[in-house]
């Protein structure tokens, strides 16, 4: 009981440290990696958004650099923060022009799909990549940990 209260206690406030318009998506991978997702409500007031020209709603570039996850309008999240954690060892990883990423959608489907997937060697080597958004704004997403440091690299 005392583990669940704390359990418990922990998710509240991580919720209360994350605001009321983030999203939190947890989930541990069949190789042992926990994977956190922090989704964010996106606000023009937060990023430079350019328009495509000739357009008025059409988003070209937001922060100089072309959005993923979109099919041309302006997003409605924006992917906040992702960390995996294995045997004790935590990294975040690059976020940037990532958007309507997870929605809040389960790890996968039985049979189907999984949409996230990855491994580690050691807790200073690992692997992991990722499908995100849906629809035409579908992308993939890769970052390897190596000696501990992580990079994106798709």
């Amino acid at each position: 009981m005392k583990k669940f209260l704390f359990c418990l206690l922990f998710i509240s406030q991580i919720v209360v440290a994350n605001g009321d318009s983030d999203q939190l998506s947890t989930f541990t991978l069949p190789s042992g990696i926990r994977v956190n997702i922090v989704e964010a409500s996106f606000s023009k007031v937060m990023f430079k958004v350019e328009l495509c020209k000739g357009s008025e709603d059409s988003v070209c570039l937001i922060d100089g650099k072309i959005p993923h996850g979109t099919s041309g309008g302006a997003p409605n999240t924006y992917l906040k923060e992702l960390a995996i954690e294995y045997k004790g060892a935590a990294y975040r990883l690059d976020t940037s022009s990532m958007f309507n990423a997870w929605g809040g959608r389960p790890l996968g489907y039985p049979g189907s799909i999984r949409y996230f997937g990855g491994f580690c060697y050691d807790e200073k080597n690992c692997a992991v990549r990722g499908i995100f958004s849906d629809g035409g704004g579908s992308f993939v997403a890769e970052w390897v940990v190596v000696g501990g440091v992580s990079e994106r690299t798709v």
